[in-house]
């Protein structure tokens, strides 16, 4: 008997014969299947993908005749290449994927079909990385900033941040930022971030916050990490400041310079003397005004001597016409 099922067994195995039994994956990811099989006689025959751990129960979800079930739609494919096999293609694998599979072909009496074995799985998470969300120098201001936490891979990843304490942990918040502001900020702190999934969990670098100058508005806190660019509130949010200014006037032009204690800044307010002249004349109305006015004034005199010569030279002629008259 056990000599009949070997036979019968190396029969089917002969008729159809795939690369795998077993296929392990991970959500959002794909496999192949490529199967062979007795072309000379089944060449012409239907060829499907059937989901169920039973061969005689399973349901169909696709096949070479054209059918796709709808949720497969888009995602899978079975493709009879022929002399270069029969293939098969899940895409975007989702964790219901999971179960036992047959490749079969259709055959009268007792279809042939090859069985496969479909584990997805969560894709697991690696360590955390966080960051600042803008400049770290913000904190030296009392501004708000935002940290935030990221696992570079890893399938429905989701996030928590956590302050140390003893004995334990205390849970702050379930989402990848955490915000911080002076109202949060009361004391020094170490904060920690998790990534954590179905199948595994990772915790980030310590991040500690040191308080520097406690306050409602205007604190003062320092962040410190593996990682992170290291700097220093003390001389950041402390500077002395000395302002001196120095005002020199030749003619027109004025030098205003400002130094402090960190950097020299010369801020140089300079009229030039061609400036002067077009803007402002020494009796402090505009120039313009000057000119305009004395433009005027120029032509004024010039037209009133133009009419009192024309009028001159017109009276002139009645009277040599007159004398002309009285001759005649």
């Amino acid at each position: 008997m056990r000599v009949l099922y070997l036979v019968l067994i190396s029969q089917v195995s002969a008729q159809l014969q795939c690369d795998k039994s077993i296929i392990r994956a991970t959500v959002g990811g794909r496999f192949n299947v490529a199967c062979t099989y007795n072309t000379n006689q089944f060449r012409f025959s239907k060829k499907y993908w059937c989901f169920g751990e039973s061969r005689n129960y399973c349901e169909t979800v696709m096949d070479t005749d054209g059918f796709t079930k709808a949720e497969l739609r888009n995602r899978a494919q079975i493709t009879d290449a022929v002399y270069r096999g029969l293939r098969i293609l899940m895409t975007r694998l989702q964790l219901r994927d999971s179960g036992v599979y047959w490749v079969g072909i259709d055959k009268i009496y007792a279809d042939i079909m090859f069985k496969i074995q479909v584990e997805v799985t969560e894709e697991a998470v690696i360590r955390p990385k966080v960051w600042p969300v803008g400049s770290p120098l913000l904190t030296c201001g009392g501004q708000p900033l935002t940290l935030r936490c990221r696992s570079e891979r890893g399938t429905n990843v989701q996030y928590s941040w956590y302050r140390k304490a003893h004995p334990d942990a205390v849970l702050l918040q379930t989402t990848s930022d955490l915000p911080l502001h002076c109202a949060f900020l009361t004391q020094d702190g170490q904060f920690v971030c998790s990534a954590h999934n179905a199948v595994s969990r990772e915790h980030s670098n310590a991040v500690f916050i040191h308080v520097l100058q406690p306050g409602h508005k205007d604190c003062v806190y320092l962040l410190t990490s593996e990682g992170f660019e290291s700097y220093d509130c003390k001389t950041t949010t402390t500077p002395r400041i000395t302002t001196t200014m120095t005002t020199v006037e030749v003619f027109s032009s004025t030098l205003v310079t400002q130094s402090s204690g960190y950097e020299n800044h010369s801020l140089c307010v300079s009229q030039t003397w061609m400036e002067r002249v077009f803007f402002r004349s020494w009796s402090g109305v505009p120039l313009w005004y000057d000119i305009i006015r004395w433009t005027l004034f120029m032509i004024m005199m010039v037209t009133t001597g133009l009419v009192h010569m024309c009028t001159r030279t017109r009276a002139s002629g009645h009277r040599l016409t007159r004398k002309h008259q009285k001759h005649i």
